[in-house]
């Protein structure tokens, strides 16, 4: 009796061994596929994410291509290099590609790069110009050189009435690292991998890089065709290797690419044959002893079992520390069993933080764009922005989403916005109009507006891109010419009504009227000259800054070439004077260079928002002196500069104005024995900042030259200079409403003085 009992023990013991183990293997494969089904999810998300911000970067700087620039390579050029983000994603290979398909610019000369001149024939150039939205194209080797395999992203140029005018293209070179190679290099597991396949079985991210562009094996191939119609899961496959794998896939939602992670079976499936091992050996050699401790190993099993499963189910409500199995290292299979599952747990950690680190890297690109950009979901509700868009309408970003466009619209303004949405659904791929949107606290702002629909691989809407550009300056002049041309009306209501009261004296009434209308007349043909006198001055300043930049650098250019070449090449047959003649052209025009330079730099100083905001003006009269001083380490000068400076101002034009007089204070005093340079404030009668040296000093009698441009009271053999700095210091200071004086005489030193 006892020996069949303590049989049925070994038997009921063997058997639930069996069972614990075929339960925990379930339960494990259960635990990997859930865990790799959320990877493979996740990893798809954030390959749609990049692809999503890298051609929402590329349609952004297609609306940024200027006017005139397709009718010039070079211009072409210039625009593509100054696109640092979209060069850095596509590895320095932009294209810009006209209407008839002809190649009018690259942004670098990449080593191996050979595009070809004409892509009238390339089917997706051709796609982009007919149905007028970005697409991404299939592996194809027409960009970068016969012998290169690459995937384009395209998006195509509008000009003026929404004529597509060209297309922006950008190339992923496929056995080059890429915006997508980071992917391949993600780990599951010790030796488990992803890989990106396109639906005709073609990989494109690897970790092995002579896999990238072959064929997969049928297993994979036929997961792959599944995963294209709709398929997401997991299968066991074979690897090119002959390594058995368990393969979960997930097609992504902008491409028809598929993703999958291999996990090899054998590491799966490793703490089960452990613990297989470990159970037998302890059922044949400890029949006698399972007999009593057979109650006791069972509920120590269903216990930590039970705790396991307990915290499998969990798992995706724990953080750090706590997603780990708290269990001791007893050295049994269970111990084991839940090593593997923690190492496997901080591996998927490390590689989720990877990918969080990654996206960070590519949402830092997308906030630091120039213009608002908004991504808007089809109920128009925002589902992302950058800063300079929330900055617009004075919202912060967690408040913005969540809103929709209604919310923030003026309500005159929504039916244009509505309009819009409906044309971008009926097919038109961009619009374009000025709005007028409620900032945060109700005060209006106006934007110029462009917006786009973005399709997903079945052509069907996934969200809109939305780009703002603030006019509220541009808006307020016009408001203002209608202010006055509306008081200038209700002054002729007023001079009419007063000449209608006065009956009794007609002809004197009639008098007063001409009088009038002659007066409106002059005050027309005044505002009509005043605003003529306006337009032509803008041009002429566009035009003198155009004719600076191109027109004037050209010459100098070539003068200088020619007084290189003439020294490199004749040096030896000309004579000293004929030597020195070329120095001195050549001499002469590096000074007009910097002579143009400097006066670039003091138009664009009446450009763009005076910032104010506070600062501290003796730290940054520090660091002016310190630059100073690093330039020249050997000058014995003495500097005094007061603690406690403050005012409220733009910060960077404040810099230039100290790094202007301090500059000029060290130059005119390095001809002192004791150079001596104070920087202080007033503080009886009207407050002010001032700059005192003890050098050459100047004579007053010339004090009204002194901040005119060009304007130098000292010559170049005395002191060296383009006469531009003190005209840019009192252009920064009228810009401020602020006012500058200075007072000297010969050798005596200068004093500067300046109110903000």
């Amino acid at each position: 009796m006892t020996l069949a009992i303590s049989a049925l023990m070994v038997l009921f013991a063997v058997f639930m061994a069996v069972v614990a183990v075929g339960y925990f293997e379930r339960k494990l494969n259960e635990t990997i596929v859930n865990q790799q089904s959320s990877l493979v999810s996740y990893i798809a998300g954030e390959i749609d994410n990049t692809l999503g911000i890298a051609q929402g970067l590329l349609v952004a700087s297609a609306t940024f291509v200027p006017a005139d620039a397709l009718d010039s390579p070079e211009r072409t050029r210039r625009f593509l290099q100054s696109r640092t983000s979209l060069n850095k994603l596509f590895g320095n290979r932009l294209l810009v590609i006209s209407a008839d398909g002809r190649l009018i610019a690259t942004s670098h000369n990449v080593p191996g790069s050979n595009p070809p001149s004409n892509f009238s024939e390339t089917p997706f150039i051709r796609e982009t110009l007919r149905k007028r939205i970005p697409l991404i194209s299939e592996i194809t080797t027409c960009c970068i050189s016969p012998h290169s395999s690459e995937i384009v992203m395209t998006a195509p140029i509008f000009g003026p009435g929404n004529q597509v005018r060209g297309v922006l293209a950008g190339t992923i070179a496929l056995r080059e690292t890429n915006l997508l190679s980071r992917f391949g290099t993600l780990r599951i597991g010790k030796t488990g991998y992803l890989q990106l396949a396109t639906a005709n079985q073609t990989l494109i991210v690897h970790p092995e890089r002579e896999c990238i562009l072959h064929q997969i094996g049928p297993l994979h191939g036929n997961l792959v065709a599944d995963a294209v119609k709709g398929f997401s899961g997991t299968r066991r496959t074979v690897n090119n290797k002959g390594v058995p794998m368990f393969t979960t896939a997930r097609k992504l939602a902008l491409k028809d690419w598929v993703v999958m992670a291999n996990y090899p079976e054998k590491e799966v499936l490793a703490p089960i044959r452990a613990a297989r091992v470990v159970i037998g050996v302890f059922t044949v050699a400890g029949v006698g002893a399972l007999i009593i401790l057979i109650s006791l190993s069972i509920g120590y099993l269903t216990r930590q079992l039970t705790a396991f499963t307990d915290h499998i189910r969990g798992l995706s409500e724990k953080e750090g520390a706590d997603r780990r199995f708290p269990l001791p290292d007893t050295g049994d299979e269970i111990s084991a069993l839940s090593t593997a599952f923690n190492e496997m747990v901080t591996s998927l950690d490390q590689r989720t933080e990877s990918l969080c680190e990654s996206e960070e890297r590519f949402r830092s690109t997308f906030e630091q764009a120039a213009v608002g950009i908004a991504h808007v979901d089809m109920d128009g509700r925002f589902i992302r922005l950058n800063s300079r868009f929330s900055d617009i309408l004075g919202y912060a970003e967690h408040e913005l989403l969540g809103m929709t466009v209604a919310d923030i619209a003026c309500p005159e303004y929504l039916e244009s916005c509505q309009s819009c949405r409906q044309q971008l659904l009926d097919g038109k791929r961009s619009c374009a109009a000025e709005n007028r949107y409620l900032r945060k606290g109700g005060a209006h702002v106006w934007v110029n507006q462009t917006a786009s629909v973005l399709l997903d691989s079945s052509d069907k809407p996934k969200y809109f891109i939305m780009v703002i550009e603030d006019i509220s300056a541009r808006k307020g002049a016009e408001e203002e010419v209608r202010r006055l041309n509306a008081g200038l009306e209700q002054r002729v209501a007023d001079r009419t009504a007063e000449l209608e009261s006065v009956n009794i004296r007609l002809m004197a009434e009639i008098e007063q009227r001409a009088q009038a209308q002659e007066e409106i007349g002059w005050l027309n043909e005044d505002l009509m000259r005043q605003k003529a006198a306006l337009e032509a001055a803008n041009r002429e300043l566009e035009a003198f800054s155009y004719s600076v930049s191109h027109d004037l650098r050209a010459p100098l250019r070539h003068i200088a070439g020619y007084g290189l070449a003439l020294r490199e090449d004749y040096g030896g047959q000309l004579d000293t004077q004929a030597l020195e003649y070329i120095e001195r052209m050549n001499a002469s025009a590096r000074r007009m260079e910097q002579l143009i330079e400097a006066m670039l730099n003091l138009s664009r100083l009446g450009q763009g928002d005076v910032k104010r905001m506070p600062i501290d003006m003796s730290a940054m009269a520090r660091e002016v002196v310190a630059g100073l001083r690093e330039a020249e380490p050997d000058r014995n000068t003495v500097i005094t500069i007061a603690d406690g400076l403050a005012a409220t101002g733009d910060p960077q034009l404040m810099r230039i104005v100290l790094e202007n007089l301090l500059g000029n204070a060290w130059k005119y005093t390095s001809r002192s024995l004791l150079a001596e340079i104070e920087f202080g404030s007033l503080t009886d009668g009207q407050p002010a900042f001032f700059v005192r040296d003890n050098g050459a000093g100047f004579d007053m009698a010339f004090a009204d030259r002194l901040f005119g441009p060009f304007q130098r009271l000292h010559r170049d053999d005395e002191f060296a200079g383009t006469g531009i700095g003190l005209a840019t210091v009192r252009r920064i200071i009228n810009r401020h409403r602020g006012r500058i004086w200075a007072e000297s005489a010969p050798g005596a030193g200068a004093v500067f003085y300046f109110t903000i």
